[in-house]
């Protein structure tokens, strides 16, 4: 039996790396003949990520495995469940929004309290006053927060809903449904941090640190892959080794 009940393309060997590099293990041909049959364009990303880590050395290689990565866990994610309702919570649009009626409203942006010369970042008396906003900003600061809190749920939601999908419910309990939701938002997370440029070069990545998380990656996706003939105990193994791991 296939995941979601489908059988194998016809072509799909047509599609799967050759074998004779011995990274390309059973285990990562069958990942990307999963991707494949998810979304082709997914299992282009992780070939080439795995090309990347065992193949070839080039400048920017993390963030360029970290980007194929990112890509991967967020667009399956949309594939199984669908894209989300109402577009993205834009942060910088919100943040300009609150900074344009914070400065409309009279209050500084140089963080000095109002009506006092206490700095922001000097340790205030314990006697300070309480500071006074007007209506406007607490309305816009208070939808900002309601908005963040609902979008980290939304997020939990459909990455929940994106395991059940994959994983049949005699093999996922509830209580192992919570923890792999919030490993997959951890991996995603630590791999978004390493796609963007931040002035780091190659030289100073922790090379070690990469490849774990990658293979805590394929882990999962080897899970998912193979959730038909897997058991709620590699799973566990999965989070155990997870949460015994530092960054």
């Amino acid at each position: 039996m296939e995941l979601n009940g489908k059988e194998p393309q016809a072509d799909l060997e047509n599609n799967i790396p050759p074998t004779t590099p011995g990274h390309w293990t059973a285990t990562r041909r069958e990942i990307q003949s999963w991707l494949h049959e998810q979304a082709p364009s997914l299992a282009e990303l992780y070939e080439s990520s795995v090309c990347l880590i065992f193949e070839i050395s080039i400048p920017g290689r993390v963030r360029l495995i970290s980007h194929c990565v990112r890509e991967i866990c967020n667009q399956l994610v949309e594939v199984k469940v669908g894209k989300k309702d109402g577009g993205r919570f834009s942060y910088v649009e919100r943040m300009e929004q609150l900074a344009k009626i914070w400065k409309e409203q009279g209050l500084s942006i140089d963080g000095v309290f109002p009506e006092s010369g206490i700095n922001s970042h000097a340790d205030l008396p314990s006697s300070s006053p309480d500071i006074s906003i007007t209506r406007p900003v607490f309305i816009e600061i208070a939808n900002l927060i309601k908005d963040h809190v609902k979008t980290s749920d939304e997020i939990n939601h459909r990455v929940e809903l994106f395991f059940k999908k994959c994983v049949p419910e005699n093999q996922l309990s509830q209580y192992s449904l919570l923890p792999l939701v919030n490993q997959w938002k951890n991996l995603t997370k630590w791999f978004v941090g390493k796609a963007y440029d931040n002035g780091t070069v190659e030289a100073n990545y922790n090379e070690q640190s990469l490849l774990y998380h990658f293979q805590l990656f394929e882990q999962v996706m080897s899970t998912l892959a193979q959730s038909f003939y897997k058991t709620t105990d590699e799973i566990d193994d999965i989070l155990e080794e997870a949460n015994s791991s530092t960054d």
